[in-house]
């Protein structure tokens, strides 16, 4: 049986008071009505039909590659102390924990929160969970050795609240592991008219349409989730895309001094048909 988020097993010294939860994004057209109750369309995005739809690429090759990267990225040593933002199901926090970190996740979502608790069971590897916005993180500045924040998890709002999370992360931490999209690859691949796909797995099908808005610089997307006898699911995505100088510049009025960009977890050099983006700054 699924059970609600633990109780915070943060240590003392991290813990903070602060539990300021602004509200983020636009919702989307897909979810006008949450809007109008006044619920961000990521509050219903992340839920259990987030997992269906990420779950194939997620895999766990993938996970033990960028886990590896963090910690030799990171010189991360047994005791010391990680942040996770937007840590979702704790697919990186966990196997962090499991080599002897002390790992603490943040996240908004409640439901990924408890999933993530129920994989930490099946694994005897325990991280703290606090629910909480990165953006107002509620936790003491200078708590931790490293953050990370990884898989797509900036740019889901303003420009502004995802300097607010930086921020965060650079009050937390002396250091942040960055990863996500680019706008250069997302553009080079996607045609003007928008792109419609459609994949089948476990007696599910997943019907996607995805285009980006030029001017605000927005991958936008609607997924149809279809299941035999049942009504279809439909989730409204929206995901700003920044370029690798804008990436950069953020991390600099964050407060990050040096910033290493890579084109992947292997340290490639970044370019503009880089796959990702990811940034080690300090």
């Amino acid at each position: 049986m699924a059970r609600g988020v633990p109780a915070q097993r943060v240590p003392a010294q991290a813990r903070d008071d602060r539990r300021h939860r602004p509200p983020q994004g636009d919702a989307g057209e897909a979810v006008a009505a949450a809007r109008a109750a006044g619920v961000s369309w990521w509050e219903q995005f992340f839920d259990e039909e987030y997992l269906v739809l990420y779950a194939p690429v997620l895999d766990a090759e993938r996970t033990e590659r960028e886990v590896a990267a963090c910690a030799s990225l990171l010189r991360l040593a047994g005791g010391m102390r990680v942040l996770d933002l937007c840590c979702g199901t704790g697919r990186h926090a966990i196997p962090l924990q499991r080599r002897g970190m002390r790992v603490t996740g943040v996240d908004s979502s409640r439901k990924l929160l408890a999933k993530a608790a129920e994989r930490a069971d099946r694994v005897g590897a325990y991280p703290s969970w606090v629910l909480g916005d990165a953006r107002s993180v509620p936790l003491k500045a200078g708590a931790f050795d490293a953050a990370i924040c990884l898989f797509n998890s900036i740019g889901y709002g303003t420009d502004a609240e995802a300097l607010a999370m930086l921020r965060e992360a650079r009050r937390c931490s002396r250091q942040l592991l960055l990863e996500t999209v680019h706008r250069d690859e997302h553009v080079r691949n996607a045609g003007p008219g928008g792109v419609f796909e459609w994949a089948e797995r476990d007696g599910v099908r997943v019907l996607v349409e995805r285009w980006i808005e030029a001017v605000p610089g927005v991958s936008r997307a609607t997924f149809r989730i279809q299941r035999e006898g049942q009504s279809d699911v439909v989730r409204d995505f929206r995901h700003r895309l920044y370029t690798a100088t804008e990436l950069v510049a953020m991390l600099r009025k964050a407060g990050f001094e040096r910033i290493e960009c890579y084109g992947d977890y292997d340290r490639r050099a970044f370019a503009i048909d880089s796959p990702l983006f990811l940034a080690h700054a300090r």
